[in-house]
C-alpha cells in the first residue's frame, strides 16, 4: 500500500476556492481502481493548513492517478500553496490494529 500526503498552507482569500476544489478532487478520485481512500482534513490551529491523505493499493494504481487530468487539479492547488507543499509518499508492508495494543500491553 502506498499512503501519500499532501500538506499545504492557502491564502485566506484564496481557501473557499481550495476548498471546493479538493471536494470536487475527492469523489474521482475515490472511485479510481486501487484508490483506498482518499481525505482531506483541515488543522483545529490553522483553518488554512489543509491535509490531503490518499492510499493506493500498489505504486502501479498511484502511478495512473497522478497522470490524469484530475491530478492536474493538485497540482494547481499546490502552487497557490503560501508556503512550499509538503508531500510524502510511504510504502506500507504491514498494517496491524487492536491486536497489536493488546499484545504490547499482555491482554
Amino acid at each position: 500500500m502506498i499512503i501519500v500526503t499532501l500538506r499545504i498552507f492557502v491564502p485566506p482569500e484564496r481557501r473557499d476556492e481550495v476548498l471546493k476544489t479538493l471536494r470536487l478532487f475527492l469523489g474521482p478520485t475515490g472511485v479510481q481502481p486501487g484508490c483506498i481512500s482518499c481525505r482531506f482534513y483541515q488543522d483545529i490551529e490553522n483553518e488554512n493548513a489543509l491535509t490531503l491523505v490518499e492510499e493506493w493499493e500498489s505504486q502501479a494504481d498511484l502511478d495512473k492517478h497522478i497522470r490524469t487530468d484530475d491530478f492536474r487539479k493538485i497540482l494547481a492547488v499546490m502552487d497557490i500553496s503560501n508556503e512550499p507543499p509538503e508531500i510524502k509518499f510511504n510504502t506500507v508492508s504491514k498494517t496491524v490494529g487492536m491486536e497489536f495494543i493488546e499484545r504490547i500491553r499482555g491482554k
